[in-house]
């Protein structure tokens, strides 16, 4: 695997309720779908919580994508079969203007999504009350 190739790892944190998808390289259409299957069964690992939870697209070692992989990813996140696995709050957080530009895109798909340039950022908007 090279360095450019996508990767991502998902961390749950059952104590806050927040799944934290972190991802890494350059998404072309196929890998993005299947980081979105593997970033929904470990949203239905949390069982009654879902729904109910947050997450966190920690994406400060993502290249900019393809117009085609931002469209396939805001219409997962428009498609109302996957309503019943929304977190109550999404976040994304990328150091690059560009690809916050491209998570606008994606933000049209649903407005309660936050964007940021850091981390931290991110997470304090998600964890406040």
């Amino acid at each position: 695997m090279t360095s450019s190739e996508a990767r991502q790892e998902i961390e749950i944190d059952r104590d806050r309720n927040l799944v934290v998808v972190k991802v890494s390289g350059f998404f072309s259409p196929e890998a993005a779908h299947r980081a979105t299957m593997e970033t929904r069964y470990a949203i239905q690992s949390l069982g009654s919580a879902v729904g109910q939870h947050l997450t966190l697209y920690d994406m400060t070692e993502t290249a900019p994508s393809t117009a085609e992989t931002v469209e396939l990813i805001r219409m997962g996140f428009a498609n109302p079969v996957y309503r019943p696995l929304w977190a109550r709050k999404v976040a994304f957080c990328s150091p690059s203007s560009l690809l916050r530009r491209q998570i606008e895109r994606i933000r049209e798909a649903r407005a309660d999504i936050g964007i940021f340039e850091t981390r931290d950022e991110a997470l304090a908007w998600l964890l406040a009350d």
